[in-house]
């Protein structure tokens, strides 16, 4: 299960070592990403060498080869699946989350605005309970997507989004919904002790749109197996 790591101090109360100014990054690279684009490639020509070899017969290599790119096809859509890059359709929960406006509590002010490291940890929840896909202000989360502080916002893959944070998730809705409601839950925390306004709400048909920003790789590259 992917896990959003969170490198942070002080969640809502608990210390954790958090630095306000910390950027917190979801970053956990699926090695077979940055070959998609290589293994789209590999469908178009082995199909084109196909298509040449109809005109002289071998039926059977025909088929063997045919079956290779049925099974090079799922693996494309599973890998785009599991890393944001396509559009997904199903039953989950909308998670609003806001600043605290209401003066007659007494907090600090900084207790009362959502911030990055909230997000972040609402998302690890959602992820926990088994969300299969997550968006915020319908920006998809990703392997590789980044939450970072932005003064009085927080950008998601590099664009400034304002409160209030729309997150929708879909999967098992009984348990995406008791993991931001039960009592205990960092969502339930935000709303009854620092007075957020946190809303929930089930949805057995919602959309999400595919991850559509460009993310270059720099630095990692794939290696085989084994090798040093």
């Amino acid at each position: 299960m992917m896990v959003f790591l969170v490198t942070a101090g002080l969640v809502k109360g608990v210390d954790a070592g958090i630095d306000e100014n910390t950027i917190y990054i979801i970053k956990n690279l699926n090695k077979y990403e940055k070959n998609i684009e290589e293994m789209r490639l590999l469908v178009n020509n082995m199909q084109n060498a196909v298509d040449n070899e109809k005109k002289y017969g071998g039926d059977y290599r025909h088929q063997e080869a045919l079956d290779t790119i049925i099974e090079i096809n799922s693996e494309i859509e599973r890998l785009k699946f599991y890393n944001g890059f396509t559009n997904v359709r199903g039953p989950g929960i909308m998670l609003s989350v806001s600043d605290n406006i209401d003066d007659t509590i007494d907090l600090d002010i900084m207790e009362r605005i959502v911030h990055d490291v909230d997000i972040v940890v609402l998302l690890n929840d959602l992820k926990a309970a088994g969300a299969e896909a997550i968006e915020i202000n319908r920006k998809r989360i990703t392997n590789i997507s980044e939450v970072v502080c932005a003064g009085p916002l927080i950008k998601v893959n590099g664009e400034v989004i304002p409160a209030p944070f729309l997150i929708r998730a879909i999967g098992d809705i009984e348990e995406l919904y008791n993991a931001v409601t039960e009592e205990g839950t960092y969502a339930y925390e935000l709303k009854n002790t620092y007075g957020m306004d946190v809303d929930v709400r089930m949805s057995y048909n919602m959309s999400l749109r595919e991850y559509s920003n460009n993310s270059n790789i720099e630095y990692a590259s794939v290696i085989n197996e084994g090798v040093e």
